[in-house]
């Protein structure tokens, strides 16, 4: 499955590399006739607030890029619309939405022999958008209705919700809270839409598209940070931010919660390049309970609002307790635009767990994919993920493969008709299992997220 997994990743990253080099010539037109729009007055002011952040793996939202530039925000639609900008102009606006999908589902239980059944998920999304000259405010609730129709497989309900909010009292400090929660049970996650993450202004999957335990029973997750950055000149940024996890599984034993503190020291050596000097702490407390330390380097470069990367990495050592005495830790994030109708994303991270995976001390992931509107009125996308992480005494090592191709369509007042395959395959402790769904989708979101920005 390891070798399923990153065969697909290299297989996307390939076949966009073609595309890359056509549309070469054509990022450098855009940049000149970009350069040319500006010195006329007419919008160099919007095009410099415009440029997205990057978003790690773990991160929903982020104020600042690397170099503590102030960048346009994104927030995932929990629905799987694509992203919400923070500043989209609206002072104060209802969100609202709803995805109703009808399909087939080969292991609803994921035991290693089973039935498959139709199944059949309605899930429903409000929200509220509001926005001052200094804040702005996102909170959704989306919860998730299966039925079976298969007498052997009950109906169950998980329930998401999601939280970001940042501010800029003034030129030199700014702020932002994020915070998501989960319950219920933990195979309907994979029959929900997909939970994205913003790469740059491409939505993609993070860890948690192919962190599904099998068979973990009702989860509770809850994420919250707060972060506070403080601009000390033109070129240099400090951040700070503090955060914590807590997840219980009701067929593992304990809970587990891990409190993370980091601090940055950005530097624009550019307008297009920036560089970090970072610290940071992991306490896990729980099932595990042991203190990780680290630090590293850090590097952030966007070019025309075409091209986005975002690296870390840097040494992380461990208390006894943890098992593991030392570490090496990296994350990064890269996103294009190839076309004006087509992007690609690449995720990659060795870190310490914070994710919705748990128990665990080091997370090992990787995703990637390709989004392209076919026509005017279509979209097509195809995504691959993969997981790792070790043994350790609260579970059992595992390694995870997630692969989801759709195809969407718009229909007028906001719904859109959509077909998604999703496969599902990993080891938990040497046992192999794997999971298999088809479904047919209308969703109705005329005022949530967009796949391109």
């Amino acid at each position: 499955m390891k070798i399923l997994g990153r065969g697909c990743l290299i297989a996307v990253m390939f076949a966009c590399l073609f595309e890359i080099s056509l549309v070469a010539q054509q990022a450098t037109t855009d940049q000149v006739n970009a350069s040319a729009q500006s010195s006329s007055g007419q919008s160099s002011s919007d095009e410099s607030s415009a440029k997205p952040v990057f978003i790690g793996a773990n991160d929903p939202i982020q104020a600042m890029n690397g170099s503590g530039e102030q960048q346009e925000q994104y927030v995932p639609a929990l629905d799987g619309s694509g992203l919400i900008s923070m500043s989209s102009g609206k002072a104060n606006h209802l969100m609202v939405g709803a995805v109703v999908s009808g399909g087939w589902d080969s292991n609803p239980e994921n035991l290693p022999s089973a039935a498959s059944s139709g199944v059949y998920t309605l899930s429903p999304l409000i929200g509220v958008h509001t926005s001052t000259p200094n804040t702005q405010f996102i909170l959704q609730y989306m919860p998730t209705i299966t039925r079976y129709s298969s007498s052997a497989y009950s109906g169950q309900t998980m329930n998401v919700a999601s939280v970001a909010i940042s501010g800029k009292p003034s030129e030199r400090w700014a702020w932002d809270i994020k915070g998501m929660g989960s319950y219920g049970q933990d195979s309907i996650r994979f029959l929900a839409p997909t939970q994205t993450v913003a790469v740059g202004g491409v939505p993609g999957t993070g860890p948690n598209a192919a962190s599904y335990l099998p068979n973990a029973g009702t989860v509770t997750y809850i994420y919250g940070s707060g972060g506070l950055t403080y601009r000390k000149s033109e070129r240099d940024s400090i951040e700070m931010t503090a955060a914590n996890t807590f997840s219980h599984y009701t067929t593992l034993s304990g809970n587990n919660s891990i409190a993370m503190t980091s601090l940055r020291y950005n530097r624009d050596l550019s307008p297009n390049l920036g560089i970090r000097v970072y610290g940071q702490t992991y306490y896990y407390y729980g099932a595990l309970n042991c203190t990780s330390f680290g630090g590293g380097f850090g590097v952030t470069w966007h070019a025309a609002d075409r091209f986005h990367l975002s690296v870390n990495a840097g040494p992380q050592l461990n208390t006894s307790s943890c098992g593991q005495q030392q570490g090496f830790s990296y994350s990064g994030a890269f996103s294009t635009r190839l076309t004006h109708n087509s992007q690609f994303y690449l995720l990659a991270a060795r870190e310490p767990t914070v994710s919705y995976l748990g128990p665990g001390l080091w997370l090992e992931s990787a995703s990637g994919g390709y989004q392209r509107q076919v026509g005017l009125k279509g979209d097509l996308s195809f995504d691959v993920g993969y997981v790792k992480s070790d043994t350790l005494t609260a579970t059992s090592s595992y390694n995870d493969v997630f692969v989801d191709g759709s195809y969407g369509h718009q229909l007028p007042h906001g719904l859109n008709l959509s077909a998604s395959f999703r496969r599902y395959s990993g080891s938990t402790n040497g046992a192999d299992f794997s999971r298999n769904v088809l479904l047919f989708s209308l969703g109705w979101a005329p005022t949530v997220g967009h796949i391109f920005q």
